[in-house]
């Protein structure tokens, strides 16, 4: 009987973070927005793909929705976030606050224009025929003013897509760009999300090795501080020798 219950518990706490890995509420996020999308924009203007892992110069990179129409191609990005979200349109990174645990993640903007780009390259059109977009879905409240194209409600989402409606493109054009768009996307399975992971990976620890790094002299940065303002910063550890400096990034 105690096996049975140690069994039951091990099985518990294994589903508990399964369902609450980042993957597992990244992809329910994205399926509410799927789902919302769907219900909305109809078939006969609107094309929508998802979860499309579309190759790049150095990898790949994974789009979570594309709708496109006659109106323009909209690339959108989901966030399953709670809590209390704080940035701006030029931070490159933003805050999420949970019960007084303060985390920070990229700028959805800035991390949804790589994704921008790498369509505009495939389609052969010009920047201004696409918008980037962020939806956010789950409890998350913004606690600062947020640029208009992120989104805190699926169905403003929808309608922001539905109420444009002047025309960029013919509806062979369209066809055109979902042909290459599913032609170009490598099959959605474990061996390509690895791969795809991995990438991420490399990259996190690329940038984070070049941080360490002085700009100038590449020894090694120390934080440092303005004994005028306070501010901090990371300054080279062979200071006064090499006065290479980094801003620290909020």
């Amino acid at each position: 009987m105690e096996l049975v219950l140690v069994l039951l518990a091990v099985g518990a706490a294994v589903l508990y973070f399964y369902l609450n890995s980042p993957t597992v509420i990244g992809a329910e996020g994205e399926r509410r927005v799927n789902a919302s999308l769907s219900r909305t924009l109809d078939e006969q203007n609107y094309i929508l793909l998802e979860d499309l892992t579309l190759p790049t110069n150095h990898g790949t990179t994974q789009v979570d929705h594309i709708v496109l129409s006659r109106f323009g191609v909209f690339v959108i990005e989901t966030k399953n976030m709670s809590g209390w979200i704080f940035g701006s349109e030029t931070q490159a990174r933003w805050t999420q606050v949970m019960r007084r645990h303060k985390s920070q993640f990229q700028n959805p903007l800035r991390q949804n224009y790589h994704h921008v780009k790498v369509v505009q390259d495939l389609l052969g059109i010009r920047l201004d025929q696409l918008e980037n977009l962020v939806a956010f879905v789950g409890s998350a409240v913004p606690k600062t003013a947020m640029p208009a194209n992120v989104f805190w409600d699926r169905r403003e989402l929808s309608n922001y897509i539905a109420s444009r409606t002047d025309v960029r493109f013919t509806e062979n054009e369209v066809r055109d760009f979902a042909r290459i768009l599913r032609s170009s996307a490598l099959d959605s399975n474990k061996e390509t999300r690895r791969a795809h992971v991995q990438h991420i990976r490399e990259k996190t620890n690329q940038k984070e090795t070049d941080l360490t790094k002085c700009p100038r002299c590449r020894s090694k940065m120390i934080e440092r501080a303005n004994r005028k303002t306070g501010q901090t910063f990371y300054g080279c550890s062979r200071y006064p020798k090499c006065r290479g400096a980094r801003q620290v990034k909020c």
